[in-house]
This record gives C-alpha cells, structure tokens and sequence, in this order.
C-alpha cells in the first residue's frame, strides 16, 4: 500500500436499479503511460513521464500584487468542526500545522497573493451570515463551509456556478468526484468537496472497535472480513452479541458493562448508507431522484430495527447514564477507553481525541448489507463536513479560479500526506490493519444528495426512526413523500435558473 498516495474518489453511478451496486468499486487511478509497439517506453516519454509533475494547477503565472484572497469559513463552538486547515499563523513543529503554513507561503511566493480567513459562525449562522453579505454586494472571495450551510446558500440563490469559474477544473485529483457527481444537477456544480480542506475527510462516520474485547471473546478478525467482503450486519450483530455482558449483574445496561455497539441518532443514516440506500441519487441525466423508499431500503430497515432492538446496543445520548453532563465527543472517548464496548459509531474527527486512550483500537467501515453488495459505503456527514463555493459577489473570478485550483493542489502535495501519513497513521492508528481500512474507507465515501438537502425532512424521518427503534419507514415516507417532491422541485428549479 502506498500510504504517501490516496486516490482520487471516484464514485460509480447509482442507479434506481441498483443503488448498493458501487459506493466505492473505483481504486487507484494509476497516472497514463504511454507504451511503443516493441513495449518498451519510448526515451523521451519516459523523461517527460518523470518530469511531470502531478500536482502542477494547470493555472497561468500570475502576480496579485500582494492582495488578499479570503476564505470564509465555519467556527464552531466546542472547535470541534472549525475548519482549521485553511490558515495558521506561523510554524508550531506540528506536521498540519506547518504544512498548512507552508502551502500558503508557496502561494504567496509563487502568485504574490495573502491567503487569509475569516470566521462565519457555526452550523446554521454560517449561511446567514454570507447571505447577508451577498446581499449586500459585498465582495466575498470564498466560502467553505459544512453541507447543511452550503446547501441553503444555493438554494437561496447566493452561489456561482463553479463551472462558470476560470481554471477551476473538476477533472483534476485534487476534488472529490463523489461529492461533484453524488451532490449537483444538470451539470452545474455550486459546490464540491476536495483536497483544499481536509474537513470532508473528518466528516466520513465510520466503526471503531475496542480490539481486547475481539480476542478476549474469541472473535474472527474484523479486518479479514473487510478485506473478504463478509463484513456485513449479521456478522456485525454476531460479533455485538457475544461480547454484550452484564457485568455487574444489576440488570441495567449502563457504562459499568459490555455492550456490542454503542450510537447516536446520526448512526442510523450512517448503517442506512452503508447498506446500499440512498435517500435521493443523481440518475445519469442529472436529474434528481428520490429513493427513499425501496424494496432494498424497507429490507435494510427492518434488519436495523431488529439489531437496534437487542439488548447489545446502546444509545450513547439515549440510555447511557454518564452521558448526562458530558459532550458527543468525551462519551466516545470514555467508552472506549474503558473497554465498555466493542464498536463505536464515530466520526473520523473522533480519531483525534481518541489519541491519548490507553485501550488499543483500530477503524472499521461501516457493515454491508451481505456479501453480495459490491462494495462498502461510508457517509459523509453534511453537519461536519467542508464544502468549498464562490459567492455570487466574488469580486474577481478568474483570480478566484486560480488560488483555489493552486491552493487546492498544494494542499494535496503537502496537507494532505501530513493529515493522512502524520496524523492519522502515524498518530492515532495503531497498526498497518487500520492504514489499509482508511484506506478502503476514503475510497467508499458517499454523498447522499437527499441527506445533504434533507428534502421533506428525510433524513428527520430516518433519525426518528433510528432513536425510537421503529420499523415503519413506509409509513414515515407517506407521510412526508409530497413534501419532500416539492423541496425536490425547489432544488430543481434553482439549478435550472442559473444559467
């Protein structure tokens, strides 16, 4: 495995046919070579194969001088999902860090340009906030931002269409595929995530699993059945089941005994997902559909009702009595730390705290719905994650153009091997087993479009469900289906107003 090279993330198109046929089948794109008859490179493509240089922006030579380019970006409250990637002040000896500092001094070398950043406010005031400037008329360079701000900007009309942007060129593998064919209509690209932050990557929800609990239950290893493809919920609820103890005998399931698998309501769109349903797919002509309800998803559901309902899972936020007092993010820590369960929902941002635990644990994506599902699905979660778009009052679009494809590129060349290398494998993850699953994860990462615009209350519908354990998402859907086709309707309207 080549640690130092993740692959651009290309997503296969779903279909109302097969919706589970391919969250992640594209690997490594290797980079074009060029063979003579005789098979044997030609001299000079072989130089010129060895000169190129991967992570060249395609943009003009340019000289700014010296003015400032503005990203505005989210703060959230507990820093949990600030965006923090985007700029620093000076060198600290933290890899991140000083990668993040580095990639700015290049561009201001390189196109005589500041990069600067400026806080918007936290989920929700995010959107506002730009709007109001946007109204305005007041110049706004950049934006990046989570999906829920993200979306309600272009729906509100605020956002250009990045295609329309000079040198902004979404075949390069520096942006994320799956966010630009998973999240936009007809072509027109309002957003789209990519190498310029790493926060879509601390959004994806994944399993984390406490491994003394795997051997001392006698337990198949979990990463084999990743790389075999049996990692499915039977298998999943099996392993959650036979680990699941009473420890103190007092008959309630507390932080004092083993459960198999502790959540949130969010885990429940996240095992949606990963089962092979979506909430709303782009079908080949661009064109919105809604998939909420299918054979396959009331199949998927009622499986995840049954699992949720046994005695070997837990709702961190619901049942868990040490919940009460402490953040999302502490009870993760606390759970595994303490041994109190096998696996975890957990954002990939929770890696980071889960640092200092002494209990080892590895990461896992997230269960199929069996082995005859081509390949596993891993959610990006629109409340964390980092989406990047340019406001309708860019003040200059071709400059904008070419510092976000720059800034972008670099960021792949030197940010994203130390988030990626430094950070996570070389930090947090404890063995060469949980590299290969990052792997595999960040190339199975899916946008659901439904999700992101939550039209009809979608995913509402599917968290109410999740939390009060209900197998009737049918009913759910009728009562929300009208709703979400005319949100549906909205969205389509909008993109087929720009022109």
């Amino acid at each position: 495995m080549n640690k130092k090279r993740i692959a651009s993330l290309l997503i296969a198109g779903l279909t109302l046919s097969g919706l589970f046929a391919a969250c992640g089948d594209a690997g490594d794109k290797p980079a074009p070579s060029a063979t003579a008859s005789d098979g044997q490179l030609d001299a000079a493509e072989t130089t010129a194969e060895e000169t190129a240089n991967p992570y060249d922006p395609g943009v003009p030579e340019s000289d700014f001088g010296g003015s400032t380019f503005t990203f505005y970006i989210r703060k959230c409250g507990s820093n949990f999902w600030t965006v923090t990637d985007i700029w620093v002040e000076d060198l600290t000896g933290d890899a991140l860090n000083d990668a993040v500092y580095n990639r700015n001094q290049y561009l201001s070398e390189t196109y005589n340009i500041n990069i600067a950043q400026e806080y918007a406010g936290d989920n929700g005031s995010c959107s506002t906030a730009i709007q109001k400037m946007v109204m305005a008329g007041d110049a706004v360079d950049a934006v990046v931002v989570n999906g829920n701000d993200t979306t309600t900007l272009a729906m509100k009309g605020n956002l250009t269409d990045l295609n329309t942007v000079p040198y902004i060129d979404f075949t390069k593998p520096w942006w994320d595929q799956h966010s630009v064919s998973g999240l936009n209509l007809y072509n027109k690209v309002f957003f789209a995530a990519g190498e310029a932050t790493i926060a879509d990557n601390n959004a994806v929800n994944i399993i984390a699993f406490v491994k003394a609990n795997v051997t001392d239950y006698g337990l198949e290893d979990p990463y084999q059945l990743v790389r075999d493809g049996t990692w499915t919920l039977d298998k999943f609820t099996y392993m959650a089941e036979t680990v699941s103890r009473d420890l103190n005998g007092d008959g309630v399931k507390d932080e004092s005994d083993i459960m198999g698998y502790m959540h949130f309501g969010d885990a429940g769109q996240t095992m949606f997902n990963a089962m092979g349903n979506m909430d709303g797919i782009i079908d080949d002509s661009g064109q919105p559909q809604l998939t909420f309800l299918t054979e396959r998803s009331v199949s998927s559901w009622q499986k995840l009702i049954a699992f949720i309902q046994k005695d070997c899972t837990m709702s961190m936020s619901k049942e868990l009595r040490v919940y009460k007092g402490m953040g999302d993010y502490d009870v993760k820590v606390k759970v595994i730390e303490g041994k109190n369960t096998l696996f975890s929902w957990v954002h990939m941002r929770d890696i980071e705290n889960l640092r200092g635990v002494e209990s080892d644990f590895g990461v896992l994506p997230n269960p199929k719905f069996d082995e005859a599902q081509a390949s596993y699905c891993n959610e990006n979660d629109p409340y964390g994650t980092g989406l990047v778009s340019v406001p309708k009052t860019c003040p200059d679009l071709e400059r904008a153009g070419i510092v976000i494809e720059a800034f972008s590129a670099k960021s792949m060349e030197i940010v994203r091997p130390a988030y990626y290398d430094i950070n996570l494998t070389g930090k947090y993850m404890r063995d060469n087993d949980s590299e290969e699953m990052l792997d595999i994860i960040f190339k199975s990462v899916i946008y659901d479009i439904g999700r992101f615009y939550n039209w009809g209350g979608m995913y509402d519908q599917i968290s109410n469900l999740w939390n009060g354990k209900k197998d009737t998402i049918a009913a759910s859907w009728e009562k929300i289906q009208s709703k979400a086709e005319k949100k549906m309707q909205d969205t389509i309207d909008l993109f087929n107003a720009v022109e």
